[in-house]
């Protein structure tokens, strides 16, 4: 796996289809952001390794939502570095405490959007695992520099959005929107109308940087390009 720098301390971890995050903070170890698909935990720990540091430096795990794609490897990471603590929105830990399917969505307009649904969006449970710490809206994590958590519903009920504030602002987006070929929606929603509200959301917030749980970063004047696609 070859990382991607997206800013100081900040990488983009590309895990087949889907891309996690790893914040390096200066007194709390890594924060890793999703966990990806089953059978990443291994190329997630080399990854680690690949930047100097020994797994044990893994000490929190934040799941934006309850995929699979995105919480697949969470039991697995927790096997292998027991330490570690795993957030999640309080809205979607249950799923993945309890390993249930996931909500039902449906695909985005467009042909590629249906066939990319079709081809890639199955409601296969994760590997239930504990989550040590339930999430709110607008909370600031103290353990990830000041992260603030924004609850953006539509993709997954109870997805969680992070907002770093450093370099500018880099916004960890999850799968409300995605960069695959240019900024657009994600493949599917629960709701979409509530994931237009959320994208509208997210456009009114100051962030150079937009990160995405499918695509490649936004590295410049990410803001306004969500307030260009998605105007409130």
């Amino acid at each position: 796996m070859k990382l991607r720098q997206v800013a100081p301390n900040v990488y983009a971890l590309p895990l087949g289809n889907v891309n996690a995050f790893l914040l390096q903070t200066a007194h709390e170890g890594l924060v890793l952001i999703d966990a990806g698909a089953p059978g990443k935990a291994e190329a997630i720990l080399a990854a680690i390794q690949s930047l100097g540091y020994n797994p044990s430096a893994l000490k929190s795990i934040i799941l934006t939502h309850s995929h699979l794609d995105h919480a697949g490897s969470a039991a697995a990471l927790k096997r292998l570095v027991p330490h570690v603590r795993l957030y999640m929105s309080e809205i979607e830990a249950p799923i993945v405490e309890e390993g249930r399917k996931p909500r039902p969505m449906v695909p985005s307009p467009g042909l590629m959007n249906k066939l990319l649904f079709a081809a890639f969006v199955r409601d296969t449970p994760v590997e239930p695992v504990a989550i040590d710490r339930k999430l709110k809206d607008g909370e600031t994590l103290s353990f990830a520099e000041g992260m603030k958590t924004i609850l953006i519903p539509g993709h997954s009920q109870g997805q969680l959005a992070l907002l770093l504030p450093q370099h500018g602002g880099v916004l960890f987006a999850a799968d409300a929107a995605a960069n695959v070929m240019g900024l657009n929606w994600s493949i599917g929603y629960e709701d979409r109308q509530a994931g237009i509200r959320s994208l509208q959301q997210l456009g009114k917030l100051d962030f150079e940087i937009a990160c995405f749980g499918h695509g490649k970063e936004i590295k410049k004047a990410a803001a306004s390009k969500f307030r260009s696609k998605w105007p409130s």
